[in-house]
């Protein structure tokens, strides 16, 4: 089975996601990490399949026959995300702070979006009480990439999103720090993170 990809033939194989970046195709997708399932949260990749928009990373390909990822109305879509994204990070600048850098302020730089279109929309938590890491609001985007690593990979759940809209955060319980909770430091959240908002701590893993 094939699908036609910006006029391309492909084996439609996995998710639309999995097959764009076959064909060499550049598309954002930050809460997408290579090594987990996906979460279909941030809608970075959003392309559009038989003429629908979609997620591209939780979207099987197989039931696609033709997909387009730069049409006028994905591209201003993902380029208005990627600006609403930016707008949760008060520290985009800290890019050598995590193992990835800062993953999202880069996707946000190459995709020509205004990082300040909109106002900021972040949280000053910081938690540093964990042995190997630390926590810092200011720089978490939501993508929930640390919530599915201590699911999917250590099977613990010792974070989780908790709150709604704007008091929405990243947290290991209520009113709970990292080292209070059932987390094992294992760093399976940090290697996950796309922002400096978990990084290691001087001297870490």
């Amino acid at each position: 089975m094939t699908i036609s990809v910006d006029g391309r033939e492909m084996d439609a194989g996995g998710s639309l996601l999995d097959v764009i970046l076959a064909a060499g195709i550049s598309l954002p997708h930050l809460c997408k990490d290579d090594n987990l399932p996906a979460i279909g949260a941030c809608r970075t990749c959003l392309v559009e399949a038989d003429g629908r928009v979609v997620a591209a990373c939780s979207y099987p390909a197989a039931d696609v026959k033709t997909v387009q990822t730069a049409t006028d109305r994905v591209t201003r879509l993902r380029r208005t995300i990627l600006e609403l994204t930016a707008a949760m990070q008060s520290a985009p600048g800290e890019a050598s702070l995590g193992p990835h850098g800062n993953e999202a302020a880069e996707t946000v730089r190459l995709s020509g979006a205004e990082p300040g279109r909109y106002d900021a929309r972040t949280g000053t938590h910081v938690d540093r009480s964990a042995p190997f890491f630390s926590f810092h609001e200011e720089s978490c985007i939501l993508c929930g990439r640390c919530v599915v690593a201590c699911q999917a990979l250590q099977h613990i759940s010792a974070i989780g999103l908790a709150g709604r809209g704007r008091q929405t955060r990243v947290t290991p319980g209520a009113d709970q720090s990292f080292r209070e909770s059932i987390c094992t430091s294992c760093g399976s959240c940090v290697a996950a993170c796309p922002t400096p908002a978990l990084r290691p701590r001087e001297g870490g893993f």
